[in-house]
């Protein structure tokens, strides 16, 4: 390992070795340092964070009809400006990169490659989305499953086959966005090595990590219903609790990466390596 400082929000290692991810240290970590460093990492990137409420709200409050390309628009604003978000804080829990102004809001190459690469991993869970029956396709396949019979089953599983394997390579290959948030190579094969074993742990990680901003949301509509406040209120106020469990989620990432990956410069020195996939 390098005698580069480590970020805010980590324990010292001397050195990297494969291991087992901590699932309950990793997240106790990342609501620790979240909380601890709240106003340090709000203050970082606040004005995106409005402009992300701001656009989400005008979107939830316009009616979809006549709309879509609108609604399209904003949504496209929204990836914008939520890479912004997550390469800024990635960069201060491990990097511990801190703004230079009272405001930042950039999105250059190193946000561009972030979005690709988001974008990309989001291919790998298209099937999911396709078996939705709420999307067009999903309803399209569900209406032919009911007209298919013996072979619907066949379809079935091997459609419940491909949801799992881009699930499962999802997974694994989510600690990419943290490398390209912190300018480091696009290694496929060395994530792939280094998450080796560690997925159901990386599942558990992302599912405990959001079930607190699921509770928060329920308990924001159960009292928006007790004390009839309108929607767009309850639906504000789940945008400002968001804000603090996405700091929590790149935070339990941003873990993950530097336990299973190692710091900045260790996927670039790994490059050479002979694939041990």
């Amino acid at each position: 390992m390098t005698d580069q400082p480590r970020g805010p929000i980590t324990d010292m290692h001397n050195e990297f070795t494969q291991k087992k991810l901590d699932v309950l240290a990793a997240l106790t970590e990342a609501y620790k340092g979240a909380w601890t460093h709240l106003g340090e990492m709000v203050r970082l990137i606040w004005l995106p964070v409005v402009l992300s409420i701001l656009v989400s709200t005008i979107a939830f409050m316009l009616p979809t009809e006549n709309n879509k390309l609108l609604l399209l628009a904003l949504q496209a604003v929204s990836f914008f400006l939520s890479a912004i978000i997550s390469v800024a804080w990635y960069r201060f829990i491990l990097l511990n990169e801190k703004p230079t102004g009272s405001y930042q809001i950039h999105f250059g190459a190193r946000e561009g490659r972030y979005l690709i690469v988001f974008l990309a991993l989001l291919l790998l869970v298209l099937p999911l989305f396709l078996t939705a029956p709420q999307f067009p396709p999903g309803a399209a396949l569900q209406d032919y499953m009911k007209t298919a019979g013996p072979a619907a089953s066949l379809v079935g599983f091997f459609g419940l086959l491909i949801v799992f394997v881009g699930l499962y390579f999802f997974a694994r290959l989510y600690l990419l966005l943290p490398a390209m948030a912190i300018d480091e190579p696009i290694n496929v094969r060395l994530v792939l090595e280094r998450t080796r074993g560690n997925f159901w742990r990386i599942v558990l990680l992302s599912l405990l990590s959001n079930l607190p901003v699921i509770i928060a949301y329920g308990f924001i509509i159960l009292v928006s219903g007790i004390v009839n406040l309108p929607d767009v209120i309850a639906y504000i106020l789940q945008a400002l609790v968001t804000v603090f469990f996405n700091i929590v989620s790149i935070a339990v990432f941003a873990i993950a990466y530097r336990e299973l990956i190692g710091p900045k410069g260790a996927m670039a020195a790994d490059l050479d390596r002979p694939d041990t996939i």
